[in-house]
């Protein structure tokens, strides 16, 4: 229980750091992204040594870096979006996985909401610093989609250590 607890809290901890970072500056950096990749399955063995356990984690990596890397491709997410949910796919496995990409979507959806609706009310955009007046003002609405992924995170580690506390 203390392996799937330190788990946990690594997790959630480079997936706030990545939310931090994207809202301060709309760019996940490149390190944390690997990092968290580097440790995902070393994380994995340790805290659920179970056969397959590894081997889900890895193809869970892998099938949520192709679709993330296409929706970057689209435009519809930025690259580091696309590196950090193929990041935490490693540490969750399959079943997780999908409850993270689902939880994300979600809260992605009402953080693209509430960002719309601040670049379109003038009293609202006043009162934030210049740099957040300047994106919402812009052409193109640019989502921080780390913030979206915290809170995705802590459904989906409900669904990886489900019945374990």
């Amino acid at each position: 229980m203390m392996m799937a607890f330190g788990f946990s809290a690594l997790f959630m901890g480079f997936l706030l750091a990545a939310a931090i970072c994207d809202l301060r500056d709309l760019r996940i950096p490149n390190a944390l992204c690997l990092a968290m990749a580097a440790l995902g399955p070393v994380a994995v063995v340790l805290a659920i040594p179970t056969e397959g356990a590894l081997r889900g984690a890895l193809l869970a990596g892998a099938a949520t870096l192709a679709v993330t890397w296409t929706m970057f491709e689209l435009g519809w997410f930025g690259g580091g979006d696309a590196k950090l949910a193929a990041a935490a796919a490693l540490w969750l496995g399959g079943p997780a996985t999908l409850a993270f990409a689902l939880a994300t979507a979600i809260f992605g959806a009402v953080l693209a909401a509430v960002l719309l609706v601040l670049s379109r009310w003038d009293g609202a955009r006043a009162t934030l610093g210049p740099a957040w007046r300047e994106r919402l003002g812009a052409a193109r609405l640019q989502v921080p989609y780390a913030v979206g992924m915290a809170p995705g995170g802590l459904v989906a580690l409900s669904v990886r250590f489900d019945g374990l506390y």
